[in-house]
């Protein structure tokens, strides 16, 4: 009899794929997803890297939740592989947890897969829009569960596409992750199709599970263009911006025998930035000489930016006193990376509370505004029950937990002209609500300090500025930042890196200084992103539910191998 369209095609094969087969697409898919990320940044590969999954799960519906964490842990045990210098078993641990967001995707998507056929294109159609809303769900949830760790998400893997991440402005990284999904599924969808219907005779059909993304991408890329020029043409103004790089190795910065190696390096690169004032200085630390750009005309700088907890102690201690009141000379103001502390009695006892702060010192040698870091990292700056289970704390660097700050992170530069410049310390400018917190108290510039040395050699500092990027496209707002040993650089509105610190040869990780001339919009306007921050995941969650209303959740019927009598 002549094929019936609802008969599933793997009935009628008694070779059926083995589960390896399966398993080996799924792993595919996760090592496509790392590879999309620095350190390798193929970022063309991220428009189909989910479809061999999908095909996976078509392949081998009985074990989609296995097939879903295989994935995960092939994608999240690399791409965090540069925490290894900090702690193998946490990155280990924070890996097996990021793999578990992988397993409802793939419970969703081989669900549905399961009353899915070849000549039912609107049901594709359902597949790709809703299976790229509900993998943007898991995004969105993940950056938010547990205090969040938005790492990662697909859109990051276009930062240098500087037309399509433009979606951010509208709905975040996550727009961008959408348009990424709905390809990779278009893709593995139609190819499934034409896999599944070689040799049948079955009608040809047209594949708008395919065309719909293609259109999408095409639209977003080139509104991207034009919404980018109408950005240059904003009115804006010139901000001099000098930032330092120590690039002191973390394994030294908090012993004592270093402290005061620490002061000297911040003490003489603050001296040559301000006082010499050039473009660029790089210092060769076999032999100590300074290599200069300087600039073409003479403008002082109006900032001086340290990075995060750039200060071997505390702010108040005496060498730092003596080391900002030599500064002080030039009139330039300073954002300090330091810490802070204070003693008081709990309990009868004596407590010292600790926070990770920037300070601005005035060249008055007053202290301007300090903004105290909010979103602290946990093993890292706190251990979640640490009076509990104390053995925990030979997972974080800090010998104390690490107090979260209150209050807004806006300071304010005083000048002819005062500038908001809008804190973040760290892994803050992951967390899209800050930045949006920021531009809400009237930040004109974002500013990000930050210490990657902890991850050095690897490419955890630029996977963090990838990240970096979509804080200025969602919020328009230009950013400068601080680092360590990399990657200090300033970003323009439209997400466009400007300038970065390096040498001839592009290497970031070295010590030395940057003057940035960062343009301030005169009158900054606020996104669809910052007004509306949730719309997206809201259309998102009503997208879901185009493949989650079609989802079988019963036993696979169809791996079972039987024949189709013909």
């Amino acid at each position: 009899m002549p094929d019936d369209p609802t008969a599933d095609p793997l009935l009628t094969d008694p070779l059926a794929p083995r589960p390896v087969v399966a398993f080996f697409l799924a792993g595919l898919s996760g090592f496509l997803m790392f590879a999309s990320f620095p350190p390798l940044s193929w970022d063309g590969i991220a428009y189909v890297a989910l479809a061999p999954f999908l095909w996976s799960l078509r392949l081998y519906p009985g074990s989609v939740k296995r097939l879903g964490y295989t994935a995960g842990l092939v994608m999240w045990i690399p791409s965090l592989w540069f925490l290894s210098p900090v702690t193998i078993p946490g990155l280990m641990f924070l890996a097996a947890y990021c793999a578990l967001y992988w397993i409802p995707v793939g419970m969703v998507w081989g669900g549905f897969l399961r009353t899915w056929h070849p000549q039912f294109p609107l049901k594709a159609v359902r597949l790709v829009l809703g299976g790229a809303a509900w993998w943007c769900l898991m995004e969105q949830f993940r950056g938010w569960a547990l205090t969040g760790f938005p790492w990662n998400p697909l859109g990051v893997s276009q930062w240098q596409n500087y037309g399509l991440i433009q979606l951010a402005s509208l709905g975040g990284v996550t727009a961008v992750s959408f348009v990424l999904v709905s390809m990779s599924l278009g893709v593995g969808i139609s190819l499934l199709s034409l896999m599944e219907t070689v040799g049948r005779r079955v009608p040809r059909r047209m594949h708008p599970e395919l065309y719909l993304p293609i259109l999408a991408m095409a639209v977003a890329f080139t509104w991207g263009i034009r919404n980018m020029r109408s950005v240059v043409e904003q009115e804006t103004r010139l901000l001099r911006v000098q930032v330092i790089q120590p690039n002191m190795p973390m394994n030294q910065k908090w012993d004592q025998a270093q402290v005061m190696e620490n002061y000297r390096v911040v003490w003489e690169l603050s001296d040559k930035m301000m006082g010499l004032n050039p473009e660029q200085i790089v210092q060769d630390l076999e032999t100590g000489a300074f290599q200069m750009v300087l600039p073409k005309e003479t403008r002082m700088g109006d900032v001086l930016i340290w990075p995060e907890t750039s200060l071997p102690e505390t702010y108040t201690a005496p060498q730092a006193k003596v080391m900002l009141e030599d500064l002080q000379q030039y009139g330039i103001p300073m954002i300090l990376g330091t810490l802070q502390s204070r003693t008081r009695m709990v309990d009868e006892q004596v407590e010292r509370q600790y926070w990770n702060a920037s300070i601005l010192h005035t060249p008055e040698g007053k202290v301007g505004g300090v903004y105290r870091k909010k979103h602290l990292v946990m093993f890292g700056e706190y251990i979640p029950f640490g009076n509990l289970l104390p053995f925990l704390r030979s997972l974080t660097p800090f010998p104390e937990d690490v107090t979260a700050g209150e209050g807004s992170g806006v300071l304010t530069l005083e000048s002819s002209d005062p500038t908001q410049l809008g804190m973040l310390i760290c892994f803050e400018d992951l967390m899209p609500y800050l930045s949006r917190q920021l531009v809400q108290e009237g930040a004109e510039v974002l500013v990000n300090q930050t210490n990657d040395a902890w991850f050095d050699p690897f490419w955890g500092s630029e996977a963090h500025l990838a990240h970096a990027v979509f804080r200025a496209v969602e919020q328009r707002r230009p950013m400068v930042r601080a680092a360590n040993s990399g990657v200090s650089v300033w970003i323009d509105s439209r997400g466009v890196v400007q300038k970065r610190l390096e040498d001839r040869e592009g290497i970031f990780r070295l010590r030395g200084g940057a003057s940035f001339n960062v343009k301030v919009p005169v009158e900054p306007t606020l996104t669809l992103y910052h007004r509306a921050p949730f719309a997206f995941p809201i259309v998102c969650l009503a997208l879901s539910f185009l493949i989650l209303t079609g989802v079988s959740w019963g036993k696979p019927r169809f791996f079972h191998r039987r024949r189709v009598s013909e």
